[in-house]
């Protein structure tokens, strides 16, 4: 409202300001040019009795002039003031001086020849009688000034009509104001103000939660067409959260299936592993008895075999419980050259099967850091799956490069290069990698937590896992930075 009032202010209230200035300047200029016209008029019209010298005829003919109604008062005075003639008789012989003295008139300024004098409402011209050529048998001073024509005139009814026109466009101003300022608003308010109330409730039912808020709103505006794209959106955007939790739910019962069977797998790990433990301690000793009984060479070779295969068993269900079993988050100094080694024992029966080759580039001395040794690794395990689900077929690598960095601005930590040579990751997805539940597996095969949970990880040890390159042709290559000493990077 503020607004539309200022506007109407400027664009209405700035023209009548200059309308109204207008009129004044036009009604002063239409006076001193109907004067001037006057003057002239009366000139040229005693200008034959001043050539034949007839002061009769130049006294009558002032009094027949000044009997227009245009006319109030005409008189020609010499140069020392004294009324020659006037169309008031009794003027004659006066001072004209001590008449403006007494009447305190004012003169107004006029670029034309003359003066004009303004008293009230009433202007008077001053026109200079000049000695011209034809005067030259009574004159003899050509071209100076003998005395002056003094014609008034009185323009109370015009001013009176000036000023009323000027007051009717004043008034018609501001009717037009008020009557825009009522228009303007009303369709602001019907118009514009409402129907943003309605987009402004529909994003606070939306920030609600409430996926069924619609707008109506008609028309071919457009607050109509924002309108629809916000019905357009909600819709959208309750199809995706009908998506998300319909696949929410998948993976989370997937989830649970997997913690199930991973708790099965360890249960059935403990199983075998006691039995395998039987095997080796008697097939251990049945080695010494025949040993020592110098049986055939081929029938201990066979026993070895027997106790190396064993030995396999129980190492790989001793890895089996030792990922599997639940520990509590405990802070402690933990070697990253022994988590790696760790990982890639946990998961080289899948290593084998893949045929894939693993590079490990160690640290060169033991490097100290603070954190969970399960959970780091925890973080290496699921790298090193999700590498061997992309790699190629038997030509699959996996490099891990560790380096100690201590440089004069960073802190001192260890910078881990995790990379393969798979299909690499899109840059269209690499901001999304991260997100929980994000998965590019097909068929059902990931849940989307494992580089989700990996970040938490690394961010609880105070350091930061980030994706180096996003062309796809080089491989995936993961960057892991984490501080040691005090666990900080």
């Amino acid at each position: 409202m503020l607004l539309i009032t200022l506007a109407l202010l400027i664009v209405v209230g700035a023209p009548l300001i200059y309308l109204s200035t207008q009129f004044d300047r036009s009604f002063e200029n239409f006076s001193v040019e109907m004067i001037e016209t006057a003057s002239n008029a009366v000139y040229q019209s005693i200008f034959d009795g001043f050539m034949e010298n007839d002061p009769e005829h130049i006294q009558e003919n002032l009094q027949i002039l000044a009997t227009d109604p245009g006319i109030e008062l005409i008189r020609i005075y010499a140069l020392n003031g004294k009324i020659i003639f006037s169309s008031r008789p009794e003027e004659i012989n006066h001072n004209i001086f001590e008449i403006r003295l007494a009447d305190s008139v004012r003169i107004i300024p006029t670029p034309d020849q003359g003066l004009f004098i303004k008293y009230g409402d009433h202007y008077s011209h001053q026109h200079p009688i000049y000695v011209h050529q034809e005067c030259a048998p009574c004159h003899t001073n050509v071209g100076e000034i003998i005395g002056t024509i003094d014609v008034q005139i009185e323009l109370a009814a015009t001013r009176y009509l000036m000023e009323r026109s000027k007051k009717l466009t004043i008034a018609s101003a501001v009717v037009i104001i008020f009557l825009l300022w009522v228009v303007l608003n009303f369709l602001y308010r019907g118009q514009i103000e409402a129907k943003l109330g309605k987009i402004i409730r529909g994003f606070q039912e939306l920030s609600r939660g409430n996926m069924n808020y619609r707008i109506d709103m008609r028309g071919q505006h457009e607050l109509a067409e924002l309108a629809q794209y916000f019905n357009r959106t909600v819709d959208k955007l309750r199809q995706a959260q009908e998506r998300e939790k319909l696949f929410i739910q998948s993976n989370l019962e997937r989830a649970d299936r997997l913690v199930t069977l991973g708790e099965v797998a360890a249960e059935i790990a403990h199983e075998v592993n006691n039995p395998a433990g039987i095997i080796l301690i008697r097939a251990e000793l049945l080695r010494e008895e025949l040993a020592a009984k110098n049986v055939d060479p081929d029938i201990l070779e066979d026993l070895e075999s027997i106790i190396k295969q064993t030995k396999r068993i129980a190492e790989s269900t001793k890895h089996i419980l030792h990922y599997a079993r639940k520990r509590p988050h405990t802070e402690q100094a933990i070697d990253l050259n022994a988590v790696v080694e760790q990982s890639l024992k946990v998961l080289q029966p899948r290593i084998k099967k893949r045929r894939a080759t693993v590079e490990v580039t160690k640290l060169p001395r033991q490097v100290v850091t603070t954190g969970d040794f399960s959970q780091m690794e925890q973080v290496f395990c699921n790298l090193i799956n999700n590498s061997l689900d992309v790699l190629p077929k038997d030509k699959g690598k996996i490099t891990i490069d560790m380096k100690y960095c201590d440089g004069p601005t960073d802190s001192p930590h260890v910078r881990i290069a995790f990379s393969d040579n798979g299909p690499g990751i899109p840059p269209e997805i690499r901001d999304q990698i991260f997100a929980p539940f994000y998965t590019t597996k097909q068929d059902d095969k990931g849940t989307g937590l494992g580089l989700f949970i990996v970040r938490n990880i690394i961010a609880n040890h105070g350091g930061r896992i980030y994706l180096a390159n996003p062309q796809p042709e080089h491989g995936a290559c993961f960057i892991i930075e984490v501080g040691v000493g005090n666990g900080k990077s």
